[in-house]
């Protein structure tokens, strides 16, 4: 069985109950659930042997600085809400495993945290107002150790497993 794996950092929201209630008039969708909030480093696929995979990681350094969750943003075209993480660190290591694992980059590391996958906007208005309530503000923060994931689909969605932290 081939594996869906992702070399990711765990989100860590101050008060996620809190950015849910802010946008329940605005948005319609699914919340990612606590458990499942992280941002993706560099997404691998299907991968026939995750123990060179994991030993190959290894290998790489990965340093990183700490990272802040701050204000939020949305990918209209592919209806997402996200928290925004900007750190150069990041940016770094998501191109050192890119490079190393010679992984197509189709655009430029846009740092994030999906929140919600939307079915569509309710009220633009209460939606750009909630999204300004969060401009620059602090919300949480991303672990401090990359981690090398499974993901599994499921009809209620993605079920995550962590397979090893480095």
């Amino acid at each position: 069985m081939k594996n869906r794996l992702f070399l990711a950092l765990p989100a860590i929201l101050d008060d996620y109950e809190a950015i849910q209630n802010d946008f329940a008039e605005a948005l319609e969708g699914r919340w990612v659930p606590p458990a499942n909030l992280h941002l993706t480093l560099s997404f691998f696929g299907r991968v026939d042997d995750p123990e060179a995979l994991e030993e190959k990681l290894s290998s790489l350094k990965m340093t990183l600085t700490p990272s802040i969750i701050g204000g939020m943003g949305c990918f209209v075209r592919k209806k997402i809400l996200f928290a925004t993480v900007e750190n150069p660190s990041l940016e770094a290591l998501y191109e050192e495993v890119n490079t190393f694992f010679e992984l197509p980059v189709r655009r430029p590391f846009v740092g994030h945290v999906t929140l919600m996958r939307f079915k569509r906007i309710v009220d633009e208005a209460k939606f750009d107002e909630a999204l300004e309530g969060y401009r620059d503000c602090r919300i949480g923060v991303l672990g401090a150790h990359p981690l090398l994931m499974q993901s599994t689909l499921q009809p209620e969605g993605a079920k995550y497993s962590e397979i090893r932290r480095y």
